[in-house]
């Protein structure tokens, strides 16, 4: 019985270089981060209290488990 071969032929396309620049993906981050800016205090104070709660939940769940927390 034959053996499929594991030897990609040679017409094959190279896969994508490690380092290479992705524009469209930092242009549509970009416009998300201009989106999302805003200088109103309320929002800001929101979003930082939105934050607080995050790190303290995922401190409790890393502290309930004996792992090491990851915002002391």
């Amino acid at each position: 019985m034959n053996q499929p071969s594991t030897i990609q032929p040679a017409s094959a396309s190279p896969p994508p270089q490690m380092g290479s620049i992705d524009t469209a993906t930092l242009e549509l981050l970009a416009a998300w981060k201009a989106e999302d800016s805003t200088t109103d205090p309320e929002k800001l104070r929101e979003a930082d209290e939105e934050l607080a709660e995050f790190k303290k939940a995922m401190n409790e769940n890393r502290a309930s488990t004996g792992a090491r927390l990851l915002f002391p």
